[in-house]
């Protein structure tokens, strides 16, 4: 078994030409190759693999046949932390004998449910793979292998999703290492933090459901102050990047709406747990501010919706919206946003630590209760 820790970014096609020409990939790096990638997924029909929280694929390489679990694991604000399970295969069909020396869940380990499982979706892209290598932050070397995915993600109904994604992995050194190296890329190149798996967008594409329902962040009594705030900032974190995401795919205004709930959340969340953050970090809230308002400036047209008249709608949208599209897409062609994300996401790594981090949850309620949860 292997745990992988990776931080996965997405970005427009626009800025792949933009991303291989930086530096830190053109000279710095060693690249070592291009690859074509087909992977099959596979799930009952209730899709009972989904439900336990696994994914089950297999993938083809160069003629190479290889079967993979992997498990969700741990996520901190887009750094994710999975196992994963992989054996070589003579052929392209899954050998259910090799799921007992990984965690298959007990819940199927039923032959009657293993004649089940058939094809749900296939990822195809290719593959570009640098391998970085520096000083790290702490002692020793910093390993970093970066892979850029370009493709699809399709199912046997016609659906089909594009791949345009960044993943660092850490092979040797520190978290802190991985944050480098992408607030390095997040500046320079318009990138967001993503918590989408591959398999997750074929799932989306089985259920035709491109932004699902916010479930509200996991906060529970007996928390301590830090896991609480993790939880909070982690799930604005999520809706954000989605949210933004989806904008830049589909043009969706329900996401914008959702994502500025989401910063409004993530705003309030720093600005109540304000003890837990190190002091050159503050700066962030007034980022956070100036993002807030470029995003309540896109969506005012649609809150003077209910004040005019229903005959002049349509002509107030055709003529707003198109104003506010286009503002929104040159807030997501500029590098601002997925930087600031980013920047968040790096927060979570540096309260951990943090003294207060370590006081009850009621430590902080009288503040709690003011969030827009």
């Amino acid at each position: 078994m292997a745990r992988e820790i990776e931080l996965k970014l997405s970005l427009a096609e626009e800025g792949v030409s933009a991303l291989r020409a930086l530096p830190l990939l053109a000279s710095e790096a060693d690249f070592r190759g291009t690859s074509r990638l087909h992977n099959r997924y596979f799930d009952t029909a209730s899709q009972a693999l989904a439900a336990n929280r696994v994914a089950l694929r297999i993938r083809e390489d160069d003629g190479r046949f290889v079967q993979t679990l992997k498990t969700r694991g741990a996520s901190q604000g887009g750094l994710h932390q999975r196992n994963e399970w992989e054996w070589e295969l003579s052929q392209p069909a899954l050998d259910y004998s090799l799921l007992a020396d990984a965690s298959w869940p007990v819940s199927l380990d039923d032959p009657a449910l293993l004649q089940q499982i058939v094809p749900a979706f296939r990822t195809d892209f290719e593959r570009s793979t640098w391998l970085l290598r520096r000083p790290s932050v702490a002692d020793g070397e910093a390993v970093i292998e970066l892979v850029l995915d370009r493709g699809e993600v399709t199912t046997a109904a016609g659906g089909r999703d594009a791949l345009c994604e960044v993943e660092l992995e850490l092979k040797a050194g520190t978290a802190e290492d991985l944050y480098g190296v992408a607030l390095e890329l997040a500046a320079a190149v318009p990138l967001l933090v993503s918590d989408i798996s591959k398999a997750e967008r074929g799932y989306r594409l089985l259920a035709r459901e491109p932004l699902p329902e916010t479930v509200g962040p996991r906060v529970a009594d007996g928390m301590s102050s830090g896991d609480a705030f993790q939880a909070l900032v982690e799930e604005s974190l999520n809706d954000l990047s989605r949210g933004l995401e989806l904008w830049r795919e589909a043009a969706d205004w329900l996401a914008v709406t959702r994502t500025a709930l989401a910063l409004q959340r993530l705003r309030a969340t720093l600005a109540c747990f304000g003890a837990l953050l190190p002091s050159e970090s503050k700066s962030l809230l007034t980022q956070l501010g100036h993002l807030n308002c470029e995003l309540d400036q896109a969506l005012a047209w649609r809150t003077l919706l209910p004040e005019i008249g229903e005959d002049q709608v349509a002509g107030w949208a055709a003529q707003q919206a198109p104003v506010a599209r286009r503002r929104l897409d040159a807030l997501l062609r500029s590098p601002e946003p997925g930087l600031l994300l980013l920047r968040c996401s790096r927060l979570l790594l540096d309260t951990e630590d943090a003294a207060d981090a370590r006081q009850p949850l009621a430590f902080f309620t009288p503040e709690l209760d003011k969030l827009p949860l």
